[in-house]
């Protein structure tokens, strides 16, 4: 119940940080797409307006004539007074008048004529604006000029003639600019429109003189409407989606895992924690009739405690007869023996890997296994570790530990997730007091991506592409079954074809010779390298060889376990 609780918990807080972090990300990246957006038609704007006429038009609209004829003109609301007063004034091509000679009968004199006034000069100003307003899908496109502090409006095509030298309503956020000066994307509310607003000046085109200020609006209500929009698909994609994980991921662990697991790890630490000899009443018998790796999981730890049973009853039945006592090692010892992956090819079928692994005990039985399965079709596990102890303890703790990490792999998660995992359910007991080292990597045999960690476990050697071996020297978490709070985290390996994967127990380097010397981990990365061009099986042979020429039959007082991966997609096979 706890675990769902949490899941559900999980999920939802997920969800809801997901959903902000999404909503939050959109609507910077709006923002910043509209703040460029308009800046960027600021600029273009002030590059297309004609300066000679821009400083013609203000010319004549700075004049106390004009100021004069404009309050007339908004006083009898009559456009026609500015628009004659326009074509009587001298346009910025007024002095090529008298060189064009036209018939006034012609049809296009009057037009032709209107090309030299102001007019003309403003009706160009207005169609470089409309041609930003066209090109950048905008609001407003218009030309200003600030005096001492005071906004004339000149150019908005949006407006009448009677906005040419109107006064700009101040805008608060705009107060504290210098006149004509550049302004960035500003938002703000304007009439109880909300706009974006960016202003650029305008240069003389000879000189560095300041003759106005091109502005262009955004409308923001567009904008909100559109973070609105997403905002409400997001929840309610969100809610969806939450609701449906929940269901799904508590009906499905609550049937294929959590209680199962529960039921199996209780009766484990019970025939596992006990003091003494184990009896066949400690056998575990549990309502578990599950066809799956579960029921797999329940029968194989069912008969791994029987023959336990069995071996301990014998063992304590002859502990005075040498030779009984042996047959009962070497009956443990091929328990152990069956309980690890030993037939060799391992996967026939499968052409784009070749694997081989090897463990020999220092004592009849030993606390180092390793394991490899393929979770699917394009998934391969492997597995190698050391339990802290040695002998029929370690070997158990072995087995427990081992069928523990089998069946949580092949649920799903990646290494650090299945070690969390085990790692919490063997700190639960508490009785055992042991620990194993693990190194544990998936392999992805599609596309050479291993996803590995490691706890507490020697650093694995590579060969990369060169055919030469190197020791990767990865972040190592704490020992499973250590502390139950241990955390493992996962890194990745990219397998080119042709590249090998070397791991080992901590028995290779520390092996010793009679004069007590270490045989070491640089021996080792030399004696990898003389076999580096051999198949997996060969590496093998071949370090296992060197390591018995150094320690020259000295007792070793700790296991030897070493596993080798070449991967070989078909494109080498």
């Amino acid at each position: 119940m706890k675990l769902n609780i949490l899941i559900i918990c999980i999920i939802l807080a997920l969800s809801a940080g997901l959903m902000m972090i999404t909503y939050d990300i959109y609507c910077r990246k709006v923002d910043s797409i509209y703040y460029k957006q308009t800046e960027l038609a600021a600029k273009a704007a002030a590059q297309a307006v004609s300066t000679n006429e821009l400083m013609n038009l203000w010319k004549y609209v700075n004049t106390e004539e004009y100021r004069q004829l404009h309050q007339q003109a908004v006083e009898a609301n009559d456009e026609e007074l500015i628009r004659q007063w326009l074509l009587s004034k001298p346009g910025i091509n007024a002095e090529y008048a008298d060189q064009v000679e036209v018939d006034e009968n012609d049809p296009n004199y009057e037009t032709l004529m209107k090309s030299f006034t102001l007019y003309s000069d403003y009706d160009q100003l207005c169609f470089s604006m409309e041609t930003i307003l066209n090109l950048f899908d905008i609001k407003d496109s218009y030309i200003q000029y600030d005096q001492d502090g005071v906004t004339y409006n000149l150019v908005d095509p949006t407006e009448g003639l009677l906005h040419i030298g109107s006064v700009e309503e101040s805008i608060p956020e705009f107060a504290g600019y210098e006149d004509n000066a550049d302004i960035p994307a500003t938002v703000y509310c304007f009439h109880d429109d909300w706009l974006c607003t960016a202003c650029h000046t305008i240069h003389a085109l000879w000189t560095d003189e300041v003759i106005g200020q091109v502005g262009v609006d955004i409308d923001m209500n567009d904008v909100v409407a559109e973070k609105h929009w997403f905002l409400m698909n997001s929840i309610l994609f969100i809610i969806l989606l939450t609701v449906a994980a929940i269901i799904i991921t508590v009906l499905i662990l609550r049937r294929i895992a959590t209680r199962p697991l529960r039921m199996l790890a209780q009766a484990s630490r019970g025939f596992a924690g006990g003091e003494g000899t184990c009896t066949k009443e400690d056998v575990i018998e549990l309502p578990i009739r599950s066809g799956d790796e579960i029921g797999e999981l329940y029968d194989e730890i069912r008969s791994m405690q029987n023959r336990i049973v069995d071996y301990m009853d014998h063992l304590t039945a002859i502990t005075a007869e040498k030779e009984r006592a042996n047959t009962e090692l070497r009956m443990a010892a091929a328990i152990q023996e069956s309980a690890l992956p030993n037939r060799f090819p391992a996967f026939p079928e499968r052409h784009d890997f070749r694997l081989f692994a090897s463990m020999d005990p220092a004592k009849a039985v030993g606390g180092d296994f390793y394991d490899f399965f393929l979770i699917d079709d394009s998934h391969l596990c492997l597995l190698i570790a050391d339990v802290s102890d040695k002998g029929i303890p370690a070997a158990l703790f072995m087995m427990s530990a081992k069928n523990l990490i089998s069946y949580r792999a092949r649920t799903g998660g990646t290494p650090g997730e299945i070690l969390s995992d085990v790692n919490r359910h063997i700190c639960k007991s508490g009785k055992t007091r042991m620990f194993v080292t693990v190194w544990m990597g998936i392999l992805d045999t599609d596309t050479g991506v291993m996803t590995c960690t490691n706890a507490g476990h020697e650093f694995p050697a590579i060969r990369g592409t060169d055919g030469v071996f190197r020791f990767f020297k990865d972040v190592h978490g704490f020992v499973v079954g250590g502390l139950a709070r241990a955390k493992y985290k996962d890194y990745e390996l990219i397998l080119n074809p042709g590249d090998a994967i070397f791991a080992y127990t901590d028995g290779v380097p520390e092996a010793i010779n009679p004069a007590e010397e270490f045989y070491g981990s640089e021996r080792l990365l030399a004696a990898l390298n003389r076999y580096a061009g051999e198949d997996p099986e060969g590496i093998l042979r071949g370090i296992r060889a060197d390591v018995d020429a150094f320690t020259n039959g000295a007792d070793q007082f700790d296991d030897l376990t070493m596993l080798c991966l070449e991967y070989r997609p078909s494109k080498i096979s």
